[in-house]
């Protein structure tokens, strides 16, 4: 069941997930730096961000109602 469950978190955070497949969100901010040391910084400053963002929106998807979700 653990394996159930890791690769269902697996799944989400690396197949499933636009924005890390795509590399979306860290094309802009890799263009704006200077060295690749920079660069690196950003986008894990970035990746952190969306991990735990997403993480938070799912912990009060429930406490919000329905039609202010997106907002929220």
């Amino acid at each position: 069941m653990k394996k159930n469950k890791f690769s269902i978190v697996l799944n989400g955070l690396i197949a499933e997930n636009p924005i890390f497949v795509l590399m979306l969100g860290m094309c802009p901010t890799l263009a704006t730096t200077t060295s690749a040391i920079n660069g690196l910084g950003m986008g894990l400053a970035t990746t952190f961000v969306l991990i735990f963002s997403n993480l938070v929106i799912s912990l009060i998807k429930n406490l919000v109602p329905e039609n202010f979700r997106i907002p929220s």
